[in-house]
């Protein structure tokens, strides 16, 4: 078998060219600290995702008011009916507290 081919590089012999030409290529310090940052962002979304999965449903619900700042009146009347929490009388007298009062009536 030919040791040295013409097409150094192909095949299955990679002579001893190939290997050093790679290793004085890549600065060892910049490839560690690429590795660190790699290993360190990996470290974090891991984490976030496991802090997201043993966060419970509770954190849900919150979300809902955090991004359109305070909740409407309303809003909370009705879910807090719907959830069995007040009953029909409290919800109707708490639906004529919060909504305006509607136009006069002309006199007749």
């Amino acid at each position: 078998m030919n040791q040295y081919p013409p097409f150094p590089g192909r095949g299955f012999g990679y002579g001893p060219g190939a290997l050093q030409i790679h290793q004085h290529v890549a600065d060892p310090a910049l490839a560690w600290a690429t590795f660190a940052l790699v290993l360190l962002l990996v470290l974090a979304v891991g984490a976030m995702i496991v802090a997201r999965l043993a966060g419970g449903g509770g954190r849900r619900h919150r979300r809902q008011f955090r991004f359109r700042g305070a909740p409407d009146p309303l809003d909370v009347l009705r879910m807090r009916f719907a959830s069995g929490q007040i009953t029909r009388e409290e919800f109707l007298q708490g639906m004529s507290d919060l909504t305006p009062p509607g136009p006069p009536q002309p006199a007749a």
